[in-house]
């Protein structure tokens, strides 16, 4: 790494370019969320590291990093959405989270010294901040409360997962596909009147990748759900129009 902030995090007005290194890092804290590992590592530690860090602009569907490579970054999510995912051994993808802005990811290769365990790709076009890994450890170490900070995030993940795992083998395939639909309008959506549009599109697959269902059984209750007038489809995009309804069906299915 060692360069400066090489680009400016985008604001609502889009990034202006004579912004100077200061303004761009106090853009970047703008952007940390309280109590996380960032925010409360020492200001001077945290200060060095965004000095030391790069912004890296990525186009949709750009492969930050492959399971099995070496962890060198921790990556901080400025703009836009990155997959995190995982090829099961029948070579079919399971997704394990998507991260957005203000979202740490990549943490696990640097704290433990191991391989990368996951593919990290852009859902959408993105800003990076790439934090040099080894000292992003060190600045940890001088930190208790950033270090537990780091422990409760990797706990929330775990638990993310093992809820998911819980939801696979409890809840029928439609009542797994309405959850994530809801979760990813929580993520990333653009409210339209009564209507929420999710703010990325997501193939079929993608979605698969999120419940364990295949492409068909996804196709058929987004039909069922669009003839109901819950769901609106166009491409890869998806409106969830009656939010209330779909809520109510989960709520009903899950055991009590």
């Amino acid at each position: 790494m060692g360069s400066v902030v090489a680009d400016c995090t985008a604001s609502g007005n889009g990034c202006v370019a004579s912004c100077s290194n200061d303004e761009r890092i106090a853009g970047i804290r703008r952007l940390i969320k309280p109590d996380s590992v960032l925010s409360l590592l020492a200001e001077r530690d945290l200060l060095a590291l965004l000095r030391q860090s790069t912004v890296r602009t990525l186009p949709r569907h750009r492969v930050l990093f492959r399971c099995g490579d070496p962890g060198r970054i921790v990556a901080l999510v400025l703009q836009g959405f990155v997959k995190l995912s995982s090829t099961a051994l029948n070579d079919r993808e399971v997704v394990l989270e998507i991260a957005g802005p203000g979202t740490l990811f990549g943490e696990i290769a640097i704290l433990t010294d191991a391989a990368r365990r996951a593919d990290a790709t852009t859902l959408t076009a993105c800003r990076i901040l790439a934090i040099d890994g080894s000292a992003f450890r060190h600045a940890l170490a001088r930190s208790p409360e950033a270090m537990f900070a780091a422990i409760r995030m990797l706990s929330d993940r775990l638990s993310a997962v093992t809820a998911r795992g819980m939801d696979a083998v409890s809840l029928p395939a439609p009542v797994r596909l309405a959850k994530a639909l809801l979760h990813l309008a929580e993520l990333a959506s653009e409210r339209v009147e009564s209507r929420i549009h999710i703010g990325f599109r997501l193939s079929q697959r993608e979605l698969g990748a999120m419940t364990g269902l295949t492409r068909e059984s996804i196709n058929k209750h987004l039909r069922a759900w669009r003839e109901m007038g819950w769901v609106e489809l166009s491409g890869s995009a998806v409106t969830l129009c009656d939010v209330v309804a779909l809520r109510n069906y989960v709520h009903l299915s899950e055991p009590a």
